[in-house]
């Protein structure tokens, strides 16, 4: 599962969108891997706007990762600014 983890000064996330840890929602990471993984466990997809019958509107590419709902509720945990 690809959450991104305090280290202490910042939100490092370790996606595929580069090959080492990175900041979190900084550069080419845009959260797609939270929003996929989300879907795919169907954590917070119940009420979702982006959710239809044949699939996901942010992993479809149709919405931003900013619109996925666990991506929202996280970066305002952490205080991320989007």
């Amino acid at each position: 599962m690809n959450i991104p983890y305090w280290n202490g000064k910042q939100l490092v996330c370790l996606c595929s969108a580069y090959d080492f840890p990175h900041r979190f929602y900084g550069g080419k990471c845009d959260g797609y891997a939270m929003a996929k993984n989300c879907f795919d466990n169907r954590l917070l997809c119940q009420n979702c706007n982006c959710l239809r019958s044949d699939g996901c509107d942010v992993i479809d590419g149709i919405e931003s990762s900013k619109e996925c709902p666990f991506i929202i509720d996280f970066c305002a945990e952490y205080e991320i600014k989007l």
